[in-house]
């Protein structure tokens, strides 16, 4: 696994997203891309939930989705590799240039192992980046759960930027406008977001989730 950590104006994923010589702010509730030469899409979504259940709303007073899930509901895709899962599947498929995802985030302190993001699509595996919930209050890379990404995460809202540069073929992560870590995709794909929650093996019983102000970039 190709994992490298910069600081946040240095190195080639600070060059790459033009943010050499910026300084990043706390991020407001409005549109705020990491880097420059961004422009804003809306290509809409579906919502993904278990068959015959509701597990997500909406508040269009705030703007905000609310996730839930339970361990013992059925797959929404049966006979896939698939658990429980209440998310968004963006429309904004692509498989070449670059792609950003932002929001604001409250994992509440039920979640555990549950994805909360994923970059779907790659050569050699489904996705080319998933961020799991973990019940050390961290943030974790799935598959290597030990790499945290970031912590504490619980009850607290987080900003969180992805950008996914399919040319480098590197994903990189920020919360609250701080650079984290970068990750290699795992090649090329027709790529998009999801963000909700999706639950994997020893999830726990219940999980919740909330996001608002969604954005997403492309250039």
């Amino acid at each position: 696994m190709d994992m490298r950590r910069r600081t946040l104006l240095g190195g080639a994923a600070a060059t790459g997203l033009g943010l050499t010589g910026v300084g990043l702010s706390a991020a407001p509730a409005q549109a705020s891309p990491i880097g420059s030469g961004w422009t804003e899409i809306n290509p809409g979504y579906s919502v993904h939930q278990p068959p015959g259940a509701t597990r997500h709303t909406y508040d269009s007073s705030t703007g905000e989705h609310h996730f839930w899930v339970y361990d013992s509901d059925p797959s929404t895709f049966p006979g896939q590799d698939s658990g429980p899962r209440s998310e968004l599947r963006f429309k904004n498929d692509y498989t070449s240039g670059q792609a950003q995802f932002e929001c604001d985030m409250t994992v509440k302190s039920s979640a555990h192992r549950v994805c909360v993001f994923q970059v779907f699509g790659a050569a050699t595996q489904a996705t080319a980046f998933m961020a799991l919930a973990m019940n050390n209050n961290s943030l974790a890379y799935y598959g290597k759960t030990d790499q945290v990404i970031y912590r504490p995460i619980y009850d607290t809202t987080l900003r969180l930027n992805v950008v996914h540069d399919t040319t480098a073929r590197a994903v990189h992560v920020f919360v609250n406008r701080e650079f984290q870590v970068s990750y290699a995709d795992h090649g090329a794909g027709t790529h998009y977001f999801k963000c909700g929650l999706y639950g994997r093996d020893g999830m726990s019983a219940r999980s919740d989730c909330y996001v608002r102000n969604v954005h997403l970039y492309r250039k």
